[in-house]
């Protein structure tokens, strides 16, 4: 077997003082500061768009799964007197008034009800090999 010596150096004896985490805290702030300023662009209450009839919304929905694009959904739910912000991703599956989307940046599922859409819109891709 084989064995390994583990020697403690003593502080005095260091090459250098060691900060110990001291030295990552401008790292780990910044880091989460980003996180922070996301998360907070992400819950930034969107524009009140036009209420859509739901035969328009199911058009734009099954168009938008048809020729795989992605769509912004804004919700009818209010929260504190102005809109959610828009859902964006694409269409993965629709059921029994439910369509199912996977969200955009996160490419996580999200089962949303017809009843509850406000407005869908077909979001364009932003460069020509994005389509």
């Amino acid at each position: 077997m084989d064995r390994y010596a583990y020697v403690e150096v003593p502080r005095e004896r260091w090459l250098y003082a060691d900060r110990t985490m001291k030295k990552w805290m401008g790292w780990l702030l910044s880091d989460h500061s980003a996180y922070l300023a996301e998360e907070a662009s992400s819950e930034r209450p969107g524009p009140l768009l036009p209420e859509m009839t739901p035969a328009d919304i199911d058009e734009k929905l099954q168009d938008a799964w048809t020729n795989s694009q992605p769509v912004a959904i804004q919700l009818t739910a209010l929260y504190d007197g102005r809109t959610l912000p828009l859902i964006e991703g694409a269409v993965v599956g629709s059921t029994n008034g439910q369509v199912t989307l996977m969200n955009k940046d996160t490419g996580k599922m999200r089962t949303l009800s017809t009843a509850d859409m406000r407005h869908v819109d077909i979001i364009k891709p932003e460069h020509w090999w994005a389509a």
